[in-house]
């Protein structure tokens, strides 16, 4: 089988399933998607403006899925879920890796808070009877977030800098330090913007994380900017 043949089918699967994926899916803060797009000319718009978004999606049972009327592509677009000052859920970015399931679980946590509901198109991401994550098994390790890779998961600082049109990676820096809350000694990435530090990561090639943190580690850096008390 030569190159060029492999190289024709990979272009012709990816000019069908690029389109169909992001006609359906919100993919502005998935950068490595869009760049497949334009690198394999996929057009999503063929499939015509995405439906209107739909609140019923926790409670869709298999086999009940309403089609698109044809002159609009199904969607997965939902409001996106804020129910904690942590992070927020925008299902409607979710392409269904499951990396953050896998996180949750046996990957990084055993916390086994989220899993995938219904079948079919009706698939996504939930807690059990799509609690809200306070009442759920979550402990807000956000090593979801850390895995996702289309923005589906995000800090509610860089949500909130996103909405306002501020967030800008092109003037950030990212400082590795160690966490000072315990002994374990892992590494954190600290991406600062202006002076301030927006969200924090950990390298993947960390030998002691491996890209995973817990809840003080990736949330509790606030305290670094809180102005000093007057005494």
């Amino acid at each position: 089988m030569s190159a060029a043949f492999v190289w024709s089918s990979l272009k012709a699967r990816a000019r069908l399933f690029l389109p169909a994926l992001a006609s359906s899916v919100d993919v502005s803060t998935a950068p490595q998607i869009q760049e497949y797009i334009r690198q394999y000319s996929a057009a999503p718009e063929r499939y015509g403006p995405q439906a209107a978004p739909t609140e019923s999606r926790d409670v869709a049972r298999p086999g009940h899925h309403t089609a698109a009327d044809g002159s609009r592509a199904a969607t997965v677009r939902q409001p996106a879920k804020r129910d904690n000052e942590l992070y927020l859920r925008d299902y409607a970015k979710c392409i269904l890796c499951y990396k953050c399931v896998e996180a949750c679980g046996v990957d990084a946590q055993n916390t086994f808070a989220i899993a995938v509901a219904g079948r079919g198109f009706e698939a996504r991401i939930s807690t059990e009877y799509a609690a809200p994550l306070p009442d759920s098994a979550c402990v807000y390790c956000g090593n979801c977030i850390g895995v996702c890779p289309t923005g589906a998961l995000m800090f509610v600082s860089e949500y909130e800098m996103r909405q306002a049109g501020a967030w800008d990676e092109s003037k950030q820096t990212r400082t590795n330090t160690i966490c000072p809350y315990c002994g374990v000694g892992c590494t954190v990435t600290l991406h600062v913007q202006d002076q301030k530090i927006v969200k924090v990561t950990s390298p993947l090639d960390e030998d002691v994380t491996h890209g995973h943190l817990c809840i003080k580690g990736r949330f509790g850096w606030q305290f670094v900017q809180s102005p000093p008390k007057v005494r």
